[in-house]
């Protein structure tokens, strides 16, 4: 008996566990060991140890006070493809009710959509950034306690194709 109810207890956490993974998650694992996209995946630890960097630099404390609130960042890159706007679609499909529209940036080169996921203090919990262009696909994640008139901030200062637009962002007033 303590047999079979430790086999349920096992099937149960682990049946959370993957509720508990994003959908977001799963479009990111299901590309991230394919040789033809860039991964980047900065963990924690790197954040945490980045806020520790002392300098006199204005610009330097903004972008490190935003950085020292933040838990995670992924980046799949995928350049001359011609899936890009096909995976712009698969990517914005994984995208649920839980994330709200930001902005949607559509041009003749690219479409740019922000995906946003509130926390219980009304700040960001993760941001979604996805590019789909005839020839390149991104697609961002962001996790942490964002708030999101700082990042419309440094957004200029971050090199990633499409995440400049976030400066176009209305600023919150204090």
């Amino acid at each position: 008996m303590k047999r079979i109810s430790f086999l349920i207890f096992i099937s149960l956490c682990s049946t959370q566990l993957a509720l508990a993974q994003s959908t977001v998650e799963k479009f990111f694992l299901k590309y991230q060991n394919d040789p033809s996209f860039t991964v980047i995946n900065v963990t924690p630890k790197m954040f945490s140890m980045f806020s520790t960097v002392s300098s006199n630099d204005p610009d330097f404390k903004k972008v490190s006070t935003v950085v020292s609130k933040l838990k995670g960042l992924r980046i799949l890159v995928k350049e001359d493809t011609k899936d890009g706007a096909k995976l712009f679609k698969e990517a914005a499909a994984f995208l649920t009710s839980e994330f709200e529209e930001l902005m949607t940036i559509r041009n003749k080169e690219a479409d740019v959509k922000f995906m946003v996921k509130e926390n219980a203090k009304g700040n960001i919990a993760e941001l979604i950034m996805l590019v789909g262009s005839p020839d390149e696909f991104v697609a961002l994640s962001i996790f942490g306690d964002i708030n999101l008139s700082e990042l419309s901030e440094i957004a200029g200062d971050i090199k990633i194709d499409g995440f400049d637009n976030l400066r176009s962002l209305p600023k919150k007033k204090p």
